[in-house]
């Protein structure tokens, strides 16, 4: 019987130390399954300890043990002869399903390695001031995130005055484009040449001269800006988008072209303006104050009336919902916070109204917005930030 106990001991060394072969680990389990008191509770403990300490430490092991341990424990009224078989049923169950997973451990090792891991995150602070300047060169000027905005002028400066750095404009070219562009994220403005004012939102980008031309001032739009454009009769404003231009001479408007969305909507707050589809249809219509115009690739615009606080909301720093679905919602919060966005399980439509600050963090947003029978959950997975939209039930 010793020299059982001694095969049996030197077995689980080699095994302990992932040597044995399959030839081993068949007669490792044929020697648990045949003995009884033979094997003293040391050889369990030692089969235990294995569990812990091996290379195969996969959740799966703590899962098994914790199975094997309830079954091992026997209630007071149990006979004897039960309590060693569940033993020995135990060691031998253990015993073949590391069997498995030692026979298959470095396919496990690399789904292990190509399967993305998740981690709790706590918050996610909100945008801030942030665009990068690309000059007619292709120089790349990273602006300065204390300021929220840039003035063309003889000189490119910040609002508060100071000249903008590393600009190597050519003063004698009419024309010189800019590329101002955000991040997700990322919100900031322009003074134009002629005194109009953009602000871009998150995601976006604006390419403009550095001086306009005599008879009109152009630009193009991606993304999400709001314009407040100066008057000047001799040279209509005209902004490119998509598949649209609108056109204008002195307004306040907003245009929300994200390329990912396929639409444009051109929402007119004062003045007049005429949106015109380039292309085959080449139709246009004009908006009054508190109109919307939607293009969508394929079709013709449509026109209808809209909340304005709840299309140009993001320029007073609020998320505004008037009737706003949960994916229309959970894009302006992807671009805000700079977070990938998914659904998980059957995530039924649900609408949000009222105003919500932009100037809050993620988890405080999140709260509110829970009230609307939806759950979210907030992770980081490597170096991007996921937020999972969940059931409510």
């Amino acid at each position: 019987m010793d020299n059982d106990k001694s095969n049996i001991r030197a077995l689980l060394q080699r095994y302990k130390e992932g040597k044995c072969s399959r030839e081993e680990l068949e007669r490792l389990h044929k020697a648990l399954s045949n003995n009884s008191d033979d094997v003293d509770k040391a050889l369990w403990e030692s089969l235990l300890q294995e569990v812990d300490t091996t290379k195969l430490n996969d959740q799966k092991f703590e899962v098994l043990y914790q199975k094997i341990s309830s079954k091992t424990r026997i209630k007071p009224q149990a006979q004897k002869v039960k309590r060693l078989i569940s033993f020995w049923a135990a060691a031998a169950v253990l015993i073949i399903c590391s069997f498995g997973l030692y026979l298959y451990n470095e396919t496990l090792q690399k789904s292990t390695l190509d399967t993305p891991q998740n981690t709790k995150l706590d918050d996610v602070m909100p945008g801030s001031n942030k665009a990068v300047l690309k000059t007619a060169d292709g120089s790349i000027i990273v602006l300065n995130e204390a300021q929220d905005g840039i003035i063309m002028g003889d000189e490119i400066t910040y609002t508060n005055g100071a000249e903008v750095e590393q600009v190597t404009e050519t003063r004698d070219e009419m024309e010189v484009l800019y590329e101002l562009s955000t991040p997700n994220s990322g919100t900031y403005r322009v003074t134009l040449n002629d005194g109009s004012i953009v602000w871009l939102n998150a995601a976006s980008k604006l390419i403009y001269p550095s001086k306009f031309s005599s008879h009109e001032r152009k630009v193009r739009i991606e993304g999400e800006a709001y314009f407040e454009i100066q008057k000047d009769p001799r040279r209509p404003f005209k902004v490119t988008s998509g598949d649209q231009t609108v056109e204008v001479l002195g307004t306040t408007f907003n245009i929300n072209a994200y390329p990912d969305e396929r639409v444009v909507r051109t929402t007119l707050v004062e003045g007049k303006v005429k949106v015109g589809q380039n292309g085959a249809f080449s139709s246009s219509v004009y908006l009054h104050p508190g109109q919307q115009s939607i293009l969508k690739q394929g079709s013709e615009i449509s026109v209808k009336e809209v909340h304005l606080m709840a299309q140009v909301g993001w320029r007073e720093g609020l998320f505004y919902f008037d009737e706003t679905a949960l994916a229309d919602a959970m894009l302006q919060i992807s671009r805000w916070y700079d977070i990938e966005i998914r659904y998980e399980g059957d995530v039924s439509q649900t609408y949000f109204y009222g105003q919500i600050s932009r100037s809050k963090s993620l988890k405080n947003v999140l709260n509110i917005l829970e009230e609307g029978n939806v759950r979210f959950r907030l992770a980081k997975e490597k170096t991007k930030n996921v937020l999972t939209v969940l059931s409510a039930q």
